[in-house]
């Protein structure tokens, strides 16, 4: 951090911007794509059914490389492979803009997740690895600062990306942007060693990879047809490859889900928080652009301004979040933060998807409010009951679970949407306004509150860890 005497062997300042700036590309990314969809339902002439590939095909190898590339941080060190991801992630995107088929679009979205999802995972092992538990706390802040400002200026930035240069503006920046921050990434980005004494478990990895892809493909095909077959054959494949994986964790050797992880209930715990905050968040985030525009006519210009007062209110809770965290403690911040999102998504339930464009605004800026609090503190929490050794396995199976989150709740507020989308009468009595199908989803956003306040008061900790206490040392060497 600023301030650091040897840069050698902390995370300067550079290297925290670097490592922000490609967050924030993958978080953009992730959420600016579906502005693209109709126009290239348009040029490829494919079906709404089709279409679900574009996103499809980046989120399964997003989801499932996250660990994948933490366990090879943690053998083989992190910085090429940092380098690797951002590299496979730019000349991606330019592929995706320059497809010239919708097969092989699919398959550029591909490589574009087998390559973005490096950067979350392996930037928060880099945090963790070359920070004092006192400094973690700000540079843990800074990726929620740009986390929350990703989300939620996607759909402005790629509203005026697409408006400009049709669908393959959101990749063609993508892959500028991937290219121009890689010579920094290569300066400032620390190289540290991996452990020799880590073996690869391939059959570990090959049941977490099936798993995932078929749970992932059971969540966006089922919701909108419960008689869908590829749906069918992901949650069919996707039960017993988990029940395999978890007598894999116990009987082989070396597995690929560290024992130390596995059995390590509080870090489940607040990795599942992360799922809800991330959940209920990120399915608001989707239901305010489907309400504006259905009600009010508002495009995704617009809608991106009246999101960005709730995007700098991620921000400032994330700029914020280190000086926060070791003021008042993880407790109070994941408690307080969980009870605001709460009580934000309760309000937008029951009263605010019948208000105007800028009470709903307004109303968000409360439900971000939670979320950054929540964030600031539970990404440090979780990664903190583990020991530094294994930061790069910690921080991908944390992000896998959270990103999960958001995989989940969107796909059960579509279903719901479209389900109850002639409904006269609300789910819930307390809701007596006109737009009952959004109400009824925005049911799903209220579930994962609930769960995430309960898993705060639950799994937040009065104290500093063990392992916290065990970690409070210098950051480890890094190497060039």
């Amino acid at each position: 951090m600023a301030g650091t005497k040897d840069p050698q062997t902390t995370l300067n300042r550079p290297a925290l911007i670097i490592l922000c700036a490609t967050i924030f590309l993958s978080v953009t990314n992730a959420s600016m794509t579906s502005l693209a969809l109709p126009k290239i339902a348009s040029d490829f002439d494919v079906k709404a059914d089709d279409l679900s590939w574009v996103v499809t095909a980046y989120l399964i190898p997003f989801a499932t490389g996250s660990m994948i590339y933490g366990r090879l941080a943690d053998m083989f060190g992190t910085r090429r492979l940092y380098l690797f991801g951002l590299t496979v992630f730019a000349l991606a995107s330019f592929a995706t803009a320059a497809a010239p088929s919708f097969g092989l679009l699919i398959g550029a979205r591909v490589l574009q997740g087998m390559g973005g999802t490096a950067i979350p995972s392996l930037s928060l092992a880099t945090i963790i690895r070359t920070t004092s538990p006192a400094d973690r706390g700000s540079a843990m802040g800074a990726t929620i600062m740009v986390l929350g400002l990703g989300f939620a200026s996607g759909p402005l930035v790629g509203g005026m990306l697409t408006s400009v240069a049709g669908w393959h503006g959101p990749f063609l920046a993508m892959g500028a942007g991937g290219a121009v921050l890689l010579p920094f990434a290569a300066r400032y980005i620390p190289g540290l060693p991996g452990s020799r004494e880590l073996t690869f478990d391939y059959a570990g990895a090959v049941l977490i990879v099936g798993a995932v892809t078929g749970a992932i493909l059971a969540l966006n095909r089922l919701p909108r047809d419960v008689g869908d077959p590829l749906g069918v054959a992901g949650l069919i494949t996707a039960i017993p490859l988990a029940v395999l994986l978890v007598v894999r964790m116990r009987t082989a050797r070396d597995p690929f889900i560290h024992r130390e992880i596995a059995a390590n209930g509080r870090f489940w715990g607040l990795s599942v928080l992360g799922l809800t905050v991330q959940g209920g968040h990120f399915a608001v985030l989707t239901v305010i652009p489907l309400l504006l525009a259905k009600y009010y006519g508002i495009g995704a210009i617009e809608t991106g301004l009246y999101l960005v007062p709730g995007a700098l209110a991620i921000a400032a809770l994330g700029m914020a979040g280190g000086a926060l965290l070791n003021r008042v403690g993880a407790r109070f911040l994941l408690c307080w933060g969980a009870a605001i999102l709460l009580a934000g998504v309760v309000v937008f339930h029951v009263a605010g998807v019948g208000w105007r464009p800028a009470g709903i605004a307004a109303l968000y800026v409360a439900v971000a409010a939670g979320y950054g609090m929540v964030n600031a503190a539970v990404i440090t929490t979780a990664t903190g009951v583990l020991p530094a050794r294994l930061a790069g396995l910690g921080s991908g199976t944390y992000n896998l679970v959270y990103f999960l989150g958001g995989a989940i709740s969107v796909a059960l507020v579509g279903a719901i949407l479209r389900s109850r989308e002639s409904a006269t009468d609300a789910l819930d009595p307390l809701f007596s306004g006109e737009p009952v199908a959004y109400s009824d989803a925005l049911l799903v956003c209220v579930g994962f509150a609930i769960l995430g306040l309960i898993l705060a008061l639950s799994c937040a900790p009065r104290r500093p860890t063990a392992a916290s206490r065990a970690d409070a040392r210098t950051p480890e060497p890094a190497s060039r």
